[in-house]
């Protein structure tokens, strides 16, 4: 794939520093698997890819956490094994204890991870910093050639943040003002679902529905 191309696709590492997962560019795809839910409003998708090597029987793996309707690649991470039964044993398992799973493929994965990237990136918010790496993961994936639509935002197309335990609130609203404008994005605050609050933004001034105060921030906070 060209430079151009992967810039295009949203989902290219930098030309530097190489190494690293790029030992892992040509080997086979051994696993796609992808949660259950990741197409629902405010779900995170869950993705996770795994790579053999032709030669070593080593497992390459790499997972990541997309907020289609906001942030981005929220958090990715690889991870190399010696054999399969490593990886079943270690970060498979690991995935699939925390949410239900289902087999997909490289095209798909990379339609996700490579669109809530550049949507994150129109709106200011950078991905993790372990990206670089885990998208050598990605190599040789054509997301044009997959049918299944991949939205992005909320409501009414809009930016919708739902902030998570290591979220700065204050920051991401304050950022989401700057790019997008007051009134042109929407917000879930709570840890539990059932709590949550849809707010409005009101010059800096963050309202429920019956104009409660949940939080007032500075819009000029970096």
């Amino acid at each position: 794939m060209g430079k151009k191309q992967q810039q295009k696709k949203g989902a290219a590492p930098p030309a530097k520093p190489v190494g690293g997962m790029a030992i892992t560019v040509g080997w086979s795809i051994y696993e796609v698997l992808l949660s259950r839910d990741w197409n629902q409003e405010g779900a995170l998708a869950s993705v996770l890819v795994a790579r053999i090597s032709p030669r070593s029987g080593k497992v390459a793996a790499a997972s990541y956490l997309v907020d289609l309707a906001c942030l981005g690649v929220k958090s990715t991470q690889v991870m190399m094994f010696k054999d399969p039964n490593e990886y079943a044993v270690g970060l498979r398992t690991h995935i699939l204890q925390l949410m239900p799973m289902a087999p997909s493929n490289i095209n798909l994965a990379a339609k996700i991870v490579g669109t809530g990237y550049q949507y994150a990136a129109r709106l200011g918010f950078p991905p993790d910093p372990i990206f670089s790496q885990s998208c050598y993961l990605l190599e040789g994936a054509n997301p044009d050639a997959e049918p299944t639509p991949v939205y992005t935002g909320g409501r009414d197309g809009k930016p919708l943040f739902i902030n998570g335990p290591n979220d700065n609130v204050a920051h991401v609203i304050a950022q989401l003002r700057r790019t997008v404008g007051e009134g042109n994005y929407h917000f879930l605050i709570g840890g539990d679902p059932s709590g949550m609050h849809v707010l409005r933004d009101n010059g800096g001034l963050l309202l429920d529905d019956d104009d409660d105060l949940i939080i007032n921030h500075d819009p000029d906070e970096k």
